[in-house]
């Protein structure tokens, strides 16, 4: 288990086995597959993604299942071979998680390959994801939803 601080007080954040969880892998595993609208189900129709701390081309915050859509098409035009996986899952709250990530592909027609991790930071409500933000480091994600390692 994973210890966290939150206003001076230690928190643990136990490794997710519940629905949130499970949602984030269903989505990781649709945009493996190519399968974008399984992904886009997962999430409310105001659903936003926050990649604004990219160092790669889709750095920016996209808002709503259109703009998400659009992103992640652009990630199956580019690359081939696509793996998004999720590694631990820490819960921050009922409604919020972060979760260690790691994405492989090669381009698309450049054979280049990318092996890239970081974490996300997650935000559910009512059964749906509603937001996924995007971190460097584990570090980053927990600072973003107000804790420290």
């Amino acid at each position: 288990m994973e210890r966290a601080h939150r206003s001076g007080t230690r928190e643990i954040l136990p490794v997710m086995s519940n629905e949130n969880a499970e949602l984030v892998r269903r989505c990781y595993d649709s945009l493996s597959r190519g399968d974008i609208d399984s992904a886009l189900a997962e999430t409310s129709d105001d659903f936003e993604m926050n990649w604004s701390n990219s160092i790669g081309p889709a750095k920016g915050i996209y808002r709503g299942r259109a703009e998400v859509r659009a992103v992640w098409v652009s990630y199956v035009d580019a690359f081939e071979a696509v793996r998004w996986d999720a590694g631990e899952i820490n819960a921050i709250d009922e409604s919020t998680m972060v979760v260690a990530t790691r994405f492989r592909a090669r381009g698309r027609g450049s054979g280049v390959k990318v092996d890239a991790t970081g974490a996300q930071l997650w935000r559910f409500a009512d059964g749906l994801a509603v937001g996924v933000e995007l971190h460097q480091s584990r570090a980053d994600a927990l600072e973003a939803a107000g804790l420290s390692e």
